[in-house]
């Protein structure tokens, strides 16, 4: 794992997500409750960008097929539930997921170091 300058505190903002590329990693960084996380911009379903997603309660849904996801742990909260963000009946949602289990979002150790955040990818 490399440690890398990931933003200033005052960059990163409650329920909005900061986009960055850390080491060839694709990272959103959020506040939750004041606390800092970073998770990859890549749901686990298809690989799909997360950046666009909604924040609501601390998690993130995909934008694409409605997988939601914790942010602070990236445990799977509900997985495959809707079309290009349309919420599609629960007969639907295996067929949507394609086969796919569902799987946690990767999530970063994010360190502050006075006004400065650090990403270990």
């Amino acid at each position: 794992m490399e440690r890398i300058f990931a933003a200033n505190l005052d960059e990163i903002e409650e329920g909005a997500f900061l986009n960055k590329t850390l080491g060839g990693a694709k990272v959103l960084l959020t506040k939750v409750n004041g606390q800092i996380c970073a998770v990859e911009n890549r749901c686990p379903h298809l690989g799909l960008p997360l950046g666009k997603g909604k924040i609501c309660d601390g998690a993130v849904t995909c934008p694409f097929h409605g997988s939601s996801f914790n942010l602070l742990t990236g445990d799977n909260i509900d997985w495959t539930n809707a079309f290009i963000g349309v919420p599609m009946p629960g007969w639907t949602h295996k067929l949507i997921a394609l086969g796919k289990a569902p799987k946690a979002l990767n999530t970063f150790k994010v360190e502050c170091e006075g006004e400065q955040v650090f990403v270990n990818v």
